[in-house]
């Protein structure tokens, strides 16, 4: 079972439901609310009016959140499908502001970016704590079952209940309510769900921004996958040269190339887009695997048991660490050159 957490092929993960386009309807993003034209339409969009209706689609989602004011026990009403639903909400955002930051005034970007960090950090350590519990280490058990596995779990137990604490305590303070509004302000979000770009109070005046028409944005479009994709280099070739914590700043670059590739989906040609984004997908689930077992080595630092139990399984989580780093080397070297990338850009 541990060895299917790190052989997972490029197809199995394209094909889970979280490779669906940004930008294009799905169930994670509130399709039904907010439907996304086509992208030939969205590349002869002015860019503020497309930002504000990307925006809407997300925010459609934005999950009902009790408040720390209606008592501490409304905590518990916050089920793992609403975490689930902001988690994605998050990360479309971030990716929108940082795609579009040149169209947003920079006080706006500032505090949009800062806050929409604090919230998806915050979440964080709940996921890491799950993840742990209900994947890494029952995979674990089944292969070293005479492990003192009680005192690991209530060390578990520990983590998990702290973690939650942490997230439902963000997810329910004034601060997260009050990023809801602000988002709806800057990208001018009605009650209806329905975006209005004379009423998103974040955009710049069009004489301050690249540009107000198609071809500024395509021109900005290619600028970012170029940047996010030179970004990547070296240490997408020297993964085996790596430590672990070169290894997470590396994930988080492939995030950011995925999600901007994602949020810019209408300039990429799809003879390149597919295999770019896939590539990038596989590389990011890859090295989360290597991430969950460095928690796991982690939390084992501090679990109450004997030595020699320690070293057995951290020797086993180094060995899903050194094999997900292999494979994840090997899907990166699967990453379109410059010259196709170059290619596969789309004008306005």
């Amino acid at each position: 079972m541990l060895r299917n957490m790190i052989r997972a092929p490029m197809a199995a993960i394209a094909a889970s439901p979280e490779s669906s386009d940004a930008l294009h309807a799905s169930g994670d993003i509130g399709a039904e609310d907010v439907p996304s034209p086509r992208a030939s339409r969205m590349r002869r969009m002015q860019p503020a009016r497309l930002l504000v209706m990307l925006a809407a689609a997300p925010l459609a989602q934005w999950p009902t959140l009790p408040q720390t004011s209606e008592g501490p026990d409304r905590t518990e009403d916050i089920s793992p499908e609403a975490v689930h639903q902001l988690r994605i909400a998050t990360r479309r955002l971030r990716a929108l502001v940082d795609v579009f930051s040149p169209w947003l005034k920079p006080r706006w970007h500032r505090r949009l970016k800062e806050e929409l960090r604090w919230l998806g950090q915050s979440m964080g350590p709940a996921r890491d704590a799950d993840v742990l519990s209900g994947e890494t280490l029952p995979a674990l058990r089944l292969e070293y079952p005479d492990v003192d596995w009680i005192a690991i779990e209530a060390q578990v137990s520990r983590l998990r209940s702290d973690a939650r604490a942490q997230a439902a305590q963000a997810l329910t303070s004034e601060r997260q309510h009050a990023l809801h509004a602000m988002l709806l302000d800057a990208f001018g979000v009605g009650s209806d769900g329905r975006a209005d770009v004379r009423a998103a109070s974040a955009l710049r005046r069009p004489s301050h921004t690249p540009g107000k028409r198609p071809h500024a944005l395509a021109k900005h479009a290619h600028n970012m996958l170029r940047e996010r994709y030179i970004a990547l280099f070296p240490n997408c070739r020297q993964l085996a040269m790596l430590d672990t914590e070169q290894l997470h700043a590396l994930r988080v670059k492939i995030k950011h190339a995925r999600y901007t590739a994602e949020a810019l989906t209408p300039w990429m040609r799809k003879s390149v887009r597919a295999p770019y984004q896939d590539a990038l997908r596989a590389a990011q689930t890859l090295l989360g695997h290597l991430n969950d077992a460095v928690v796991a080595q982690r939390m084992l630092e501090e679990a109450p048991i004997a030595a020699q139990q320690r070293d057995m399984l951290s020797g086993r989580l180094d060995t899903i660490i050194v094999n997900a780093t292999s494979r994840a080397a090997h899907v990166l070297c699967q990453l379109p050159d410059a010259h196709a990338l170059e290619r596969g850009m789309r004008g306005g």
